[in-house]
Order: structure tokens, then C-alpha cells, then sequence
């Protein structure tokens, strides 16, 4: 003959002993306690490369787009290629990256979380070398088909290592300098 127990205190004061809520400022608070970050130990240090390494991804994507659009105002540029600075091929050329970077992206999130953000880099940063292989051989050929494929090809591969350096530099990073970290990724563009 069991005794049903009347109250549901009693239910819970028999199998949970005791409960305490954590506040996020607390558990920082207390990593912090625990292992202080020290900024030029050699650890750190390694984390400062990788952290530049992540950066890059910011400045190749800034660095592109200043240079192109530079590029359509310069007048050798646009007598090598025989064309104008406006109309339909300006589009299509410009929006060439653009489209390369619309294109990658149903790859990119299965692709970083399956393989992990430093392969992200390498295999964004890779192609990335072949499209500029590719449109920088252009002035051998002058094809303008050649020109757009690395344009292409850069688009692609921005994508992806643009969206694998940020995540990459704030998964690495130490808490305590991670707000600060992240901010200084866009300050690179």
C-alpha cells in the first residue's frame, strides 16, 4: 500500500535539491576569474595571426570593389576593352561578382558547418587565386568573356570566405576581447 503523495511540493522537494539561476555577466565574469586573458602570451599571439588571416576576407571584399569601380573610369581600361562607360556591358561586367556571390550561397552554410570555418577560408581563398589567375591573363587574350568568368569566379569565392572569416575570428577569439574583435572585422573594408 503505497501513500499517494497529496502535495506536488513534496514531489519536488524528494527529487530536486536545489536550483539557481545564472546570469550570462556572472559565467563571463567568472571565466574571466579563472583564466585571465593575457595579450602577449604566445598563444595570444597565434590568435592575433589568425585573427588578421580572418580580417582579409573584409579587406579582399573592399579592395574589389574600389578597384573595379576605378577601373571603369580609367580610359586605358576602357580602350583595351573598346567600350563605354555606360549602358548594358557596364552592368553585366559589374553585376558578374555579384552574381558569383549569389551562386555560392546554397553551398556556403551546409559547407562551413559539415567541414568547419578554416576550410571555408581555404577553399573561398583558393578560388578566389584562380579567378584572379583568370582575369588577371586577360590582357593576353582580351577576351571580355575571360574578364567576366574571374570576375565571376572572385564573386564566388568572396562569398564564401566572407562568411566564414567573421564567424571564424568570433569562434576564436576570447571573450574578452571578442565584442571589440568582431567590431574591428568590418573596419577593414
Amino acid at each position: 500500500d503505497e501513500k499517494p503523495l497529496t502535495e506536488p511540493e513534496e514531489v519536488f522537494k524528494t527529487q530536486i535539491s536545489s536550483t539557481r539561476g545564472v546570469q550570462g555577466n556572472e559565467v563571463f565574469n567568472n571565466a574571466l576569474i579563472k583564466e585571465p586573458p593575457k595579450l602577449f602570451s604566445s598563444s595570444s599571439r597565434i590568435l592575433i595571426l589568425a585573427f588578421f588571416i580572418g580580417t582579409l576576407c573584409s579587406i579582399m571584399n573592399g579592395y574589389e570593389a574600389s578597384l573595379f569601380n576605378s577601373l571603369l573610369q580609367t580610359p586605358d581600361f576602357k580602350d583595351y576593352f573598346n567600350i563605354k562607360n555606360s549602358g548594358t556591358w557596364t552592368g553585366v561586367v559589374s553585376s558578374m561578382y555579384e552574381i558569383g556571390s549569389f551562386t555560392a550561397f546554397p553551398f556556403i552554410g551546409p559547407a562551413l558547418d559539415t567541414f568547419g570555418r578554416r576550410f571555408g577560408l581555404l577553399v573561398g581563398i583558393s578560388i578566389l587565386f584562380i579567378g584572379t589567375v583568370v582575369q588577371g591573363t586577360t590582357p593576353e587574350t582580351a577576351k571580355i568573356a575571360q574578364y567576366m568568368g574571374g570576375r565571376f569566379l572572385l564573386g564566388f569565392g568572396i562569398a564564401i570566405a566572407a562568411s566564414a572569416g567573421p564567424t571564424y575570428i568570433v569562434e576564436i577569439s576570447h571573450p574578452a576581447y571578442r565584442g571589440m574583435i568582431t567590431a574591428l572585422y568590418n573596419t577593414f573594408w
